[in-house]
């Protein structure tokens, strides 16, 4: 009984070797098989007319292809070596993103390249990126300018007009007219110096002045809605006048203040000149899509890693193959 149980063990190990080997002769074809298979489906039912173009870009010689005809926009504010509160990182995170960034295949572009996007006047490389920073601290000049040196990276700084030279830790008029000299840095507008809130209601607490009419200090009686209206409409004239004064242009590029915008807002900054508006809502920006909402990403909070981010612009281009409209009017409850 030993000796069949010992012929049975050899005979069963000599099958298993056998069907190893031709599985490793015929695996081949029917793998192929398979994909062309997968390939005639995936012709005849429409889904992909440009398969082999997919197929390329997956090959592990090449950076992987995230997204095509889109832009991702992020957001900073402050780059400071002390970095504190919500909106400022230390210059090393900041290079540690725009690293990250390039090592994974993302394409830096500038405003005008998104703007031109947006028009349909032109392409823009695939997992195209846009650098923006809000508000003109003096980091951007000290600290990002540097990076963005380094690493070739092209960005929009959207200042508040009435701050340069005239507030502590806010750019000074010499160092904006710098910045825009370095080739890689575009100016935008976010207000003369209606960049604040008051108080509002239970909903909203804390409402932007750029979006609900104010109580005048003078008369102590609120705006009516169309001294609402005069007073953001000369707000974003004289931002436009003061920059044409320091720097021989006007801007077509404004980022919302806190992100709040309402179409009488919209109406009031197109009069005013300025065509492409930034939002604070997450998203990829494409083709065609309404300029007066424009998407971004924050980037630049000490809890927003490198991983993070990457994780986030990931999710974000999943989130967006999901049918959903931008909101007509958005302020943050």
């Amino acid at each position: 009984m030993e000796g069949k149980g010992e012929g049975l063990r050899k005979d069963l190990l000599l099958l298993l070797i056998v069907g190893l080997i031709l599985g490793s002769i015929f695996m081949p074809f029917l793998h192929r098989t398979r994909i062309a298979h997968a390939r005639h489906d995936i012709v005849r039912r429409g889904y992909a007319a440009n398969y082999a173009v997919r197929v390329k870009e997956q090959q592990p010689a090449g950076h992987p292809v995230y997204y095509r005809d889109g832009v991702i926009v992020l957001m900073y504010h402050n780059i400071n070596p002390q970095a504190g509160g919500s909106g400022t990182i230390t210059p090393e995170r900041f290079k540690s993103e725009l690293v990250m960034l390039k090592q994974k295949g993302f394409n830096f572009i500038s405003a005008s390249q998104l703007a031109a996007f947006l028009d349909r006047h032109a392409d823009v490389p695939p997992n195209a990126i846009l650098l923006s920073f809000d508000d003109g601290y003096e980091g951007t000049y000290r600290y990002a300018l540097p990076v963005l040196r380094e690493e070739h990276a092209p960005a929009v700084l959207f200042i508040i007009e009435g701050f340069m030279g005239t507030r502590q830790g806010m750019l000074t008029w010499p160092q904006v007219e710098s910045l825009e000299k370095s080739g890689l840095v575009t100016i935008g507008g976010h207000t003369f110096d209606q960049h604040y809130r008051i108080p509002g209601n239970r909903k909203v607490p804390l409402i932007p002045v750029t979006v609900t009419p104010i109580t005048r200090q003078k008369t102590g009686k609120k705006e009516t809605a169309a001294e609402y209206e005069d007073r953001m409409l000369s707000d974003s004239i004289q931002a436009q006048h003061i920059l044409y004064s320091k720097l021989g242009h006007t801007t077509p590029y404004f980022a919302y203040p806190y992100g709040a915008y309402t179409p009488q807002l919209v109406k009031i900054l197109h009069s005013a000149g300025y065509r492409y508006l930034f939002t604070v809502i997450r998203g990829i920006n494409t083709r065609g899509q309404d300029p007066a909402h424009i998407y971004r990403i924050n980037a630049g909070s000490p809890w927003v890693s490198p991983g993070r981010l990457y994780a986030t612009i990931r999710y974000t281009v999943l989130e967006s193959k999901i049918p959903h409209h931008m909101p007509a009017t958005w302020i943050r409850s």
